[in-house]
Formats: C-alpha cells, sequence, structure tokens
C-alpha cells in the first residue's frame, strides 16, 4: 500500500492516520499539523522520509510569479528541500492549471454568480492564474496585497499593479518570518475608516485558499459569494455560522475524505510516476478524471440563480410589416407601405426595449411557473444582417443586463438574433446570464413536425417504430442536418444523405453508423438524384433561396420539411405540386394558462420553438449556455426533447409558407397524391 505523508504547515490541531481510496486503490494518508513550526516540520519529514512514498504540504505561500522571474519564499524553498529521496510537493502545479480551467467551465453554466461583480482578492500574487482569467469576466478586481502582507491600508487593481507591487515585496518577504500574526486579520472594523479598505470590504465576492480563510476574521463575509480552493468540513461549519451565501469550491471530489486538498491530490498522482509531474501530466489527470463536472456551488440560503423563476427572450420583426405590430406604430398600419422603408431605416437605430411578458406558463412535472420577460431589438432581418456583428452584439448584451436586473435567470436568442455573426457565443460570453439559441428545441420540433405531417398524410407504412421509407437530409453536413439525420436512422428503412462535400458526407455517415449500426445510409451531392423515391425530404441548407432540388422531381405523397430560412422551396414551387405535402416548421405550445400582453404573431399558447427552450430551461432549472454556435450537439437535442415531454412541451400546429396548415389541406393533398400514385400504378 502506497504512504503519503502529509504536513499541514499553517494549522496546529488536524492531525490523523487514515485509509483512503483512490479509483479502486488504497493508500496510507498520515497527517501531521506543525504550526508553521519548521523544525518540527524538518523533524516530521526526516522520520518518514524512508517510510512514505510521498510527502505533501500546504499552508506555505506560493511561488509568485512576475514578468522577467518569480519569488519563493526562503522558508518554502527550505520545507521543498527537506527530503532527499522523496518528493515534496504542495499542490500549486494542479492548482495553476485546474483552477482557472474549472472556474471558466462554472462561469459559463453560472453567470450570474461571477458576472458583473466587485471581486476581492485577499492575494492577487497568491492566486494569479485565477486573476487572469476573472478578468475576462467584466469584473472590478481589488487586490488586498500590500494589507495581506504588510497591513498597508490600501489595494493594487489589474495584473501590473500587482507586479510592481510584488518587485517591492519581494525583498520584504525575504527577511519575514511564516507565521500566524504576519498576515493581516482583515477584521471588519480595520477598514470602516479607510476608504481604500472600504472598498475591498465591499466586494460581492472573495477569492481566497482554505489557509487564508482559516488566518482570517470572516464577519464580512456574511452575505457574500466565497470562491476557495478546498473547503474542509470546520470551515463549511464556519462559513455557515457566519452566513456566507454562496461558497464556489474548485476542489474536486475524488475522493470520500473530508481531508483531502490539492497538495495531497497531487502526491497521489505523483506516486504513479518516478520524475517530477509536469503541466502535460496534470492535464492528462483533468481528461482522464473529467474534473470539470466536480467543480460545485454551495448555497447557504435559497437565493442562488437556480431558484429564479424568470427567463427572458429576445425578438425581432420578422418584416417591415411586423414593424407596425409595435404598440406606437399601430395606428399606422394602414400607411406601411409608402412608410415600410422609411420605418426600417430609421428603427433600426434605436436601441432594443422591453415588450411584454408571458406569464402564466407551469410545468407539468413539478408545478413550477415561470415567467418570460420578451424584449425586441427592432432590426428586420435584412438589417440584422447587414449590420456588423459587434453592433448587433452590444444591443443583445445591453437587454440581457435589463433581463438581469429583472429578474431573469437566462435569456433566449430569437429568428435571425441567433445567426448574426458567431451564433451566440460572444453575446453568452458578455452575458450576466446564460446565453441559447433554442436551436435544440427547434430541431426536435422540427422532427415532431415531419412525424406528424407524415401520419397525417397516411401513405407511408410503419412497423413498430419504423417506417418502411425512404428519408432524405438536404444539407445533412451542416448542424440541424447532422442531428436530424442521426436521429431519423433510427427511425426509418433508409435514409440518404446530402450535401455538396463529399467527404463531411461520408465522415457523418461513420457517426451515424456508430449511432445505428443497422441503418441503410446512402450519400450523394445531389438531391435531384433521389427525390423521385423519398417519403420525406428535410431541406436544411445555407442556399439563401437558391434551389436545392427540382420540385417537379419530388416524389407525390412526399411531405417536404424546409427548416431553412430563407425558404429552400419558394411559395411558388410548393404551389406547382399541390400533391406534395411543404411544411415550413412546428411550432409549441407551452403548458399552463397562458397570458401574454405580446404579439408574437401565433396564437394563444402557441410560442415559437427557440422561445420554448428557453422557458423549459428555467421550468428545469438548468440555467446554463445550453445551446450555442452553428454547432447542435445530439445528445442536447434528445435531452432537451425529454425535458419537452416532462414539462408539457408539445407540438401545437403545423406552419406552411402562407401559416397554419389546416386539417382539410392536409385532406386536399392526399386525395392528389392519392390519384397521381394511383394513375402511376395503373
Amino acid at each position: 500500500m502506497k504512504h503519503i505523508l502529509s504536513i499541514a504547515y499553517s494549522r496546529d490541531s488536524i492531525n490523523f492516520d487514515e485509509i483512503i481510496n483512490f479509483r479502486g486503490e488504497k493508500f496510507r494518508l498520515t497527517q501531521y499539523s506543525t504550526n508553521f513550526d519548521f523544525d518540527v516540520t524538518k523533524d516530521i519529514v526526516h522520520k518518514f522520509e524512508g517510510q512514505c512514498d510521498a510527502i505533501c504540504i500546504n499552508g506555505i505561500p506560493p511561488k509568485l510569479k512576475m514578468k522577467g522571474g518569480a519569488f519563493v519564499h526562503p522558508q518554502s524553498d527550505r520545507i521543498k528541500g527537506l527530503s532527499r529521496g522523496v518528493p515534496i510537493v504542495d499542490g500549486q502545479l494542479i492548482k495553476d492549471i485546474y483552477i482557472p480551467w474549472a472556474i471558466r467551465q462554472f462561469y459559463f453554466k453560472n453567470k450570474k454568480l461571477l458576472s458583473n461583480k466587485k471581486m476581492a482578492f485577499y492575494s492577487g500574487a497568491f492566486n494569479s492564474s485565477l486573476l487572469d482569467v476573472v478578468e475576462e469576466f467584466d469584473n472590478e478586481v481589488f487586490l488586498a496585497d500590500p494589507y495581506f502582507y504588510l497591513k498597508l491600508p490600501f489595494n493594487v487593481k489589474g495584473k501590473s499593479s500587482l507586479e510592481k507591487f510584488i518587485k517591492f515585496l519581494a525583498p520584504v518577504l525575504k527577511n519575514l518570518n511564516l507565521k500566524r500574526s504576519n498576515v493581516a486579520d482583515f477584521t471588519l472594523s480595520h477598514g470602516e475608516h479607510t476608504p481604500h479598505l472600504k472598498e475591498f470590504f465591499s466586494a460581492d465576492v472573495f477569492v481566497g485558499n482554505e489557509t487564508t480563510f482559516n488566518l482570517i476574521d470572516l464577519q464580512h463575509l456574511r452575505g457574500k459569494t466565497v470562491v476557495i480552493d478546498f473547503l474542509s468540513p470546520g470551515l463549511e461549519s464556519k462559513f455557515t455560522e457566519i452566513g456566507v451565501k454562496d461558497v464556489i469550491v474548485c476542489m474536486p471530489r475524488l475522493i470520500d475524505n473530508r481531508h483531502i486538498n490539492f497538495s495531497v491530490l497531487h502526491a497521489i498522482f505523483q506516486t504513479y510516476q518516478e520524475d517530477h509531474l509536469r503541466d502535460d501530466d496534470v492535464i492528462r489527470w483533468i481528461e482522464k478524471l473529467e474534473l470539470s463536472s466536480e467543480l460545485r456551488s454551495f448555497s447557504k440560503k435559497s437565493s442562488t440563480s437556480a431558484k429564479r423563476e424568470k427567463f427572458a427572450f429576445i425578438i425581432h420583426p420578422l418584416s417591415t410589416d411586423h414593424l407596425f405590430k409595435h404598440p406606437l406604430l399601430k395606428k399606422f398600419s394602414k400607411l406601411k407601405k409608402p412608410l415600410g422603408s422609411l420605418t426600417e431605416e430609421v428603427l433600426a437605430l434605436s436601441p432594443g426595449f422591453f415588450y411584454g411578458t408571458i406569464k402564466g406558463i407551469k410545468s407539468e412535472k413539478n408545478g413550477k411557473g415561470v415567467e418570460g420577460l420578451i424584449y425586441s431589438v427592432t432590426e428586420t432581418p435584412r438589417k440584422l444582417l447587414e449590420k456588423e456583428p459587434q453592433t448587433i452584439y452590444k444591443k443583445l448584451v445591453n437587454l440581457a443586463k435589463e433581463a438581469d436586473k429583472r429578474g431573469a435567470g437566462i435569456i433566449g436568442l430569437g429568428a435571425y438574433t441567433k445567426i448574426v455573426g458567431d451564433a451566440g457565443v460572444t453575446v453568452a460570453n458578455l452575458s450576466p446570464i446564460p446565453v441559447t439559441t433554442g436551436n435544440s428545441l427547434s430541431a426536435a420540433s422540427t422532427l415532431w413536425a415531419a412525424k406528424f405531417a407524415i401520419e397525417k398524410m397516411g401513405l407511408v407504412k410503419k412497423v413498430g417504430n419504423t417506417y418502411l421509407g425512404k428519408v432524405m437530409v438536404v444539407g445533412a453536413t451542416g448542424s440541424i442536418g447532422a442531428v436530424s439525420a442521426k436521429i431519423l436512422a433510427k427511425s426509418w428503412n433508409e435514409i440518404i444523405l446530402v450535401a455538396p462535400r463529399a467527404y463531411k458526407l461520408l465522415e457523418l455517415k461513420e457517426e451515424i453508423l456508430n449511432i445505428a449500426p443497422n441503418a441503410e445510409i446512402k450519400i450523394s451531392t445531389s438531391a435531384d438524384s433521389f427525390s423521385h423515391e423519398c417519403d420525406l425530404i428535410i431541406t436544411t441548407t445555407s442556399a439563401q433561396g437558391g434551389k436545392v432540388l427540382n420540385i417537379e422531381d419530388v416524389k407525390s405523397g412526399c411531405v417536404i420539411c424546409d427548416v431553412s430560412r430563407p425558404f429552400d422551396i419558394s411559395l411558388e414551387d410548393s404551389l406547382l405540386r399541390p400533391d406534395v405535402m411543404v411544411i415550413a416548421s412546428g411550432e409549441v405550445q407551452l403548458p399552463g394558462e397562458i397570458k401574454s400582453n405580446v404579439d408574437l404573431g401565433l396564437e394563444g399558447n402557441i410560442v415559437y420553438a427557440c422561445l420554448a427552450e428557453t422557458a423549459l430551461l428555467a421550468m428545469e432549472g438548468k440555467l446554463e449556455s445550453f445551446t450555442l454556435s452553428r454547432n447542435i450537439n445530439y445528445e442536447k437535442v434528445l435531452e432537451i426533447d425529454r425535458m419537452a415531454k416532462d414539462h408539457g412541451v408539445r407540438l401545437s400546429c403545423i406552419m406552411g409558407h402562407s401559416g397554419f396548415i389546416t386539417d382539410e389541406e392536409f385532406e386536399l393533398c392526399r386525395a392528389h397524391a392519392t390519384n397521381k400514385l394511383s394513375n402511376y400504378d395503373s
């Protein structure tokens, strides 16, 4: 059994000898607290160095990095050099690599906790790698290093000022012994009469390591958020007693033992190799153990973002006609033809605005009620695509900030707002709350609509869960196309993949066969090669209104689900084939007794699928940037589909080029198709 010696240099009463289990292997972990006593530490190291496989120490200052070099406290250096044969580690290597990455992952899922805040570091020098990350979060950062080390009552701001201070500090620290009394205690009263310290104590988020929090007074943390490397049971009790609001703990739960900190983890990793652990080794461990999922947040009071019961959604006018749905312009609707172009130009110059609310949404799964805050930008699709993405980003982010102030926990991007620039990625990075494009549910509802239309037409036989027909996906290598193909391959006899690049089709075919090994798959760069055979065609291209297939060649009775915007199948083409059902999308209905004072161009509780995804995430309490960029994750489509079934979001209606498609239109199309097919047979 491997044996690890742990020394708690800054503690005085945490001693134990226990067996721990790491990935099925048992380790003996022996810990001694030495309370800053170098001689006691030396004696313990010399006693155990021939009996253990690794030695770890916590509570000593890490290497302070600065331009042109680094400073290591002489006492830290001496402690690390006490053993000649057994490596002594302090966990800092793992912290420097893992914590910045893990905090970024946490931030993307919990932006409300860490965005647009005042953040206070007791020592920026101790946390320089993390400092680089939080400066990206649009926060005001205070670094109390002068007070922490020298009890000087002021802060420094920014990395460059910190480096100057470290250069000044290094010769002072060099002659300063490590002991408890040398560290400022951060008693709240010390900051009452000092403007700079008052600024520090007024922060929303406090960042430090476990050693620091065990050395200082904690009263100033009441109602605050804390970011900490490792949370021991004793410190957790103190935080609870003080009334700390949120604690974001970076130490992953890998081992069921309350004493496992980064130095112990470093020692465990070290026992698996003879040479010293390096950056690449740590990266491999992070990948192997999937550590990101272990980052967690504790809420000591019910005030985390997960409790929020509002979501927000941004829409925009789909045409110049829609501009006149605005409350202030409705009275001019009779003049929309002569005034349309001018109105489009003028309104595009205005900022976005709060439009109204959707109330009464209630989950069928958990009874949770959520409220939608609807915002609008004033650009039509043409204007959104004409403008510089940065201009649109700014508008969307400002609306996200407004929604955050009104209590929204997540915001969705509707229609063309989600295809501008990088499709939501930049907006999500700058928004104080999570952002979703809604494309996962849009993809799912497209397939709901296709299934409904196929069954409504009643021309394709079905055995069990399999349709005995052929489906074609045009634009199959795009994000929605690829996801649709992967799902359809499981429920159709044969699937045909069409896209312009053959190599991408070959790659997609292999991906689908990994999911559905028995699928019969054909690939082609031309839709016209197979359109005469297909019972269902999904078109999801970026042809921008160009023709992707010849409508005259399409099989009679076929359902074409046109997901592209602008449409791949024009209204004129669809009218040429009354025996072919062309549908544009499937809209969904929200659960509950919906009360809305906004005009989405739909009726009752019917909404666009992208809006419904945002509402679903709020009902589920999954406040994260669920769908971003132009890539749609297959697993997330399945997940949002499951959420929709659980909470009661269902397909409401089928839309065509000219609005809702009625039962009578389905019956008429089926009659045309049946008549034409019978003529073929005869």
